[in-house]
C-alpha cells in the first residue's frame, strides 16, 4: 500500500504433516496437497533487507520451479512474504512482476501479523487452504496502489485456478525459501 507503515508482530503456528507416497497411497482421500517443489537461496546482503535486486528470492525460486518440474506460467497464485516495509515490498513486487506476471499475490501478514519463526509454517498452511478452495483473500491493509512498484496485491477475494501455488519466505540475514505446493489429489 502507498501509505504502509511497516508490520505488525503476531502470533500463529501452521503445521503441515507430510507423508511418503506409500503412506499417502495407503490411506486414500486424505490428501490435501503434494509439496511439489522447495528452494533456498541466501543473498546474505543485509540483516534484515533483502538483496535490492532480490538474489536470494530469485534463486529461491529458481530451484522450486526446478524442483517442481514446472514453469512459472503453471503457478495459479503466490502468497507473498509481504511485510509491507519499503525494503521487502520493493524487492518481491519487482520480482513477482518480472516472473509470474499477471500471476495473483497476496499476503496473509496483514490477518495474523508476522509471526516470526512461525510463518513459513503458518503461510504453508494458509497456501495450501486457498489452493484447495480456488481462491485467495484480499491483503488486509493494502488499498491504494505505490506508484513506485510495478505489481499489486489482491485487493479483494480473487478466484485462481490451477495446480500449483507458490509461498515465499524471506528471512533475516538474507535467508529466502520457496515451497511450490500441488493440488491434492484429493482435492
Amino acid at each position: 500500500d502507498r501509505n504502509r507503515h511497516g508490520l505488525n508482530l503476531g502470533e500463529g503456528a501452521g503445521v503441515l504433516l507430510l507423508e511418503s507416497p506409500a503412506l499417502a497411497a495407503s490411506r486414500p482421500g486424505r490428501e490435501q496437497a503434494r509439496l511439489a517443489g522447495y528452494g533456498s537461496g541466501c543473498d546474505a546482503y543485509h540483516l534484515t533487507a533483502p538483496h535490492p535486486e532480490g538474489r536470494g528470492l530469485r534463486a529461491a525460486l529458481d530451484e522450486a520451479l526446478s524442483a517442481a518440474g514446472i514453469k512459472e506460467e503453471q503457478i495459479a497464485f503466490v502468497n507473498a512474504h509481504g511485510t509491507g516495509t519499503p525494503d521487502n515490498d520493493r524487492v518481491e513486487s519487482r520480482t513477482l512482476f518480472a516472473r509470474f506476471p499477471g500471476v495473483p499475490f497476496h499476503s496473509t501478514k496483514g490477518f495474523t501479523g508476522h509471526t516470526l519463526g512461525a510463518a513459513g509454517g503458518l503461510e504453508a498452511a494458509f497456501t495450501v487452504a486457498c489452493l484447495q478452495r480456488g481462491e485467495i483473500p484480499p491483503s488486509i491493509g493494502f488499498a491504494e496502489p505505490d506508484p513506485e512498484l510495478p505489481a499489486a496485491p489482491a485487493a479483494a477475494v480473487t478466484p485462481v485456478s490451477g495446480d500449483f501455488a507458490l509461498s515465499e519466505s524471506l528471512a533475516f540475514g538474507g535467508n529466502n525459501g520457496v515451497v511450490i505446493f500441488a493440488r491434492g489429489g484429493d482435492a
